[in-house]
C-alpha cells in the first residue's frame, strides 16, 4: 500500500487513503507507479507484497536500493531496467544486481516480470 504522504505543513503521515481511494475509484488511470526505496533482498516479501505488485489496475515497482550498508543489516545495491517496446501493450521489468553477494552480478532472471499496459506503447 501507499504509506507515507505529506501534510500541507510538510510533516509525514501514515494515512495514504487519499491515494488508495483515488486509485480504487479510477481503476486503470495509470499503468505504472515507480518507487525508489527498499531494504528487502530480491524475492523477499513484506506484508505479503513483493517488489513488483499489481492493484487497482496499477503495477507498483520498487525500482532501486542503491546502498550496500544500511540500518542494522546488510542489503545489496540493485536497480531495475524497464523495457518498453514500440506497439506492445506489455513492459518488461528486470532486476540488476550491482554486486555478487546474493547471486552473480548482473540481471537476476527469477525476478523478471512482464507487466500489462492499458494501451500499446508509442514513443
Amino acid at each position: 500500500y501507499l504509506y507515507w504522504i505529506r501534510e500541507p505543513d510538510g510533516s509525514a503521515t501514515p494515512d495514504a487513503q487519499a491515494f488508495e481511494s483515488y486509485l480504487a475509484e479510477n481503476e486503470g488511470v495509470i499503468d505504472l507507479w515507480l518507487g525508489g526505496h527498499t531494504h528487502a533482498r530480491p524475492g523477499d516479501t513484506t506484508g505479503g507484497r513483493s517488489h513488483v505488485e499489481r492493484k487497482w489496475g496499477v503495477t507498483f515497482v520498487n525500482v532501486a536500493a542503491l546502498t550496500q550498508y544500511h540500518v542494522n543489516f546488510r542489503t545489496m545495491p540493485m536497480s531495475r531496467l524497464i523495457t518498453l517496446t514500440e506497439g506492445s501493450d506489455t513492459a518488461t521489468v528486470r532486476l540488476y544486481l550491482h554486486t555478487d553477494e546474493f547471486a552473480p552480478r548482473g540481471f537476476l532472471r527469477s525476478e523478471e516480470r512482464d507487466i500489462p499496459l492499458r494501451l500499446p506503447f508509442h514513443a
